[in-house]
């Protein structure tokens, strides 16, 4: 944008300039036209009245009429009994107190005037034009002309010169330069001129300076979306484009609301609100970086609803929801201003405690197992309880973050095995009581007991899962140890929990 204009500035600038500035030209045209006009007609005025002036000043000094008398070869003009050829007295005198050159003719030809030709000779003798002539005789009243004497433009009247019978006998003529005419003219105009020409820079720069904000504008929109074109959604738009309160303003509104929509499909489960697995590990990274960096701790926990199929089955799917909606919500509340929570998938969260050792971060996760332990779910006419276990792991700097997801994952599924609605930190466990990955894909395939199930299905229900193990998936089979002993191992896990259960089941 800098040192040039982007097509839309031109575009504006011409379309609010050029206007005005043709605007500007027609007025100041139609101004210095209508000065024309008007000094014109007070020039005519004048002329007529010097006119009118000099054949009343004849009449007046001179009465009778006009008639031309022979003498020899000679002929002269009188006014009654006053013989006026070479009496220049009154053209003279007018001339000087009007400024206006005065002519009297006889007829058609010139007999007094203070015209003077290039030798300073008084230019009597010569004849006026005939048409002007032909049409003082058809109207007999002033008229007006603008004629050239010696080379100079000049404004010309000419009343008629009549005897008392009316009849015609010449004419009266007045004129003065048209170059001071012209002079008004341009003095009365430039003020026009020069107006106009400061208005249409005022315009000018106003449109410039607009137009310079509304294309910045633009293109801090243009910016911002092309930044969430290519994938990232945690673009700014500049506050030039926000703060405007029009259709710009309103644009990088929408442009904003739209980024924070994308955010949300891209960022967000739908159902919860919570982050979706995808963006959590990315924020769990970037948790581990800056510790790395500072050296605050933090730590990552992974927690399911306990018996959260019964739900599914018992109530229906839509009771499911609202209970995921439910935990969601304490999530959030749980994790305000101390890290976020994820949906991990299913009934599953991760929780990642930024900035807080694993003592708090379980001290956290203890109360939220009383809260959820103590709140009942209303969905239609039903009361739902639900209760959670969670894995509890503190973060490292130099361990990958699956493998710390992997170590919680064990941890949470040990408390599945061991009682649920509990808290297991892996800090308590041996690692040869850590349920892992494969461990528990194996496990899965074992369907939920609840506690009114006796103990011999318990254990029929675990020997037939440990019996699958040849059936599990290859990630079950490691290099050195055969299905058979992946099984065998396993099933002496789950046989051990068994056991404990059946005792608890004893001491109930």
């Amino acid at each position: 944008m800098k040192g040039k204009f982007g097509k839309l500035q031109l575009t504006i600038l011409l379309t609010t300039v050029l206007p005005m500035l043709v605007m500007g030209i027609v007025i100041t045209i139609f101004a210095v036209n209508n000065y024309r006009d008007i000094f014109e007609a007070e020039v005519n005025r004048s002329l007529s009245s010097a006119a009118g002036s000099a054949a009343t000043m004849f009449d007046a000094l001179y009465p009778g009429d006009y008639k031309l008398v022979e003498s020899g070869k000679y002929v002269s003009l009188f006014k009654g009994d006053k013989e006026l050829t070479d009496d220049h007295a009154i053209v003279d005198s007018l001339k000087e107190s009007t400024g206006m050159d005065v002519t009297l003719f006889y007829m058609d030809a010139r007999i007094l005037t203070t015209i003077l030709d290039k030798d300073g000779n008084r230019t009597v003798g010569s004849g006026v034009n005939g048409a002007i002539f032909k049409e003082m005789q058809n109207k007999m009243s002033a008229i007006y002309y603008t004629v050239d004497i010696n080379g100079e433009t000049n404004y010309v009247c000419y009343i008629p010169l009549k005897n008392s019978d009316g009849t015609l006998v010449g004419m009266i003529g007045t004129g003065c330069s048209a170059e001071n005419v012209i002079s008004n003219v341009n003095r009365a105009a430039w003020p026009i001129i020069i107006v106009t020409v400061i208005a249409t820079l005022l315009a000018s720069l106003i449109s410039i300076r607009y137009t310079t904000y509304v294309a910045l504008s633009i293109g801090d929109i243009k910016k911002f979306l092309q930044t969430v074109i290519n994938g990232s959604l945690d673009a700014v738009m500049r506050d030039r484009a926000l703060d405007r309160n029009d259709e710009l303003g309103d644009t990088a509104d929408a442009a904003v609301k739209m980024r924070d929509a994308l955010r949300v499909m891209a960022e967000k489960d739908p159902l919860t609100m919570l982050y979706n697995r995808r963006y959590g590990m990315s924020r769990m990274k970037q948790v581990q970086n800056s510790a790395g960096k500072t050296g605050e701790k933090f730590a990552i926990a992974i927690g399911d609803i306990d018996f959260f199929k019964k739900v599914n089955d018992t109530y229906g799917h839509d009771a499911g929801d609202e209970v995921l909606r439910f935990v969601a919500l304490e999530l959030r509340r749980l994790m305000l201003g101390c890290g976020f929570a994820v949906r991990w998938g299913g009934e599953e969260f991760l929780l990642v405690f930024d900035k807080l050792d694993e003592d708090a971060a379980a001290d956290k996760i203890l109360s939220l197992l009383d809260l959820v332990r103590g709140r009942v779910i209303s969905y239609g006419s039903q009361d739902i309880s639900i209760t959670m276990t969670f894995g509890l792991r503190e973060g490292s700097n130099d361990m990958d973050i699956n493998d710390m997801v992997k170590e919680a994952d064990g941890a949470l599924y040990y408390g599945k095995q061991h009682g649920r609605n509990q808290l297991v930190r892996c800090e308590d466990l041996d690692a040869s009581e850590l349920i892992t990955e494969d461990e528990a894909v194996l496990a899965a395939q074992t369907p939920d007991i609840s506690e009114e199930d006796d103990l011999e299905k318990l254990a029929a229900s675990l020997i037939r899962a440990a019996e699958k193990g040849s059936e599990a998936p290859k990630t079950v089979v490691t290099d050195t140890a055969s299905s058979d002993s992946a099984a065998e191992t396993l099933m002496q896990k789950l046989v051990l929990s068994a056991a404990r259960h059946a005792e608890e089941e004893g001491e109930d």
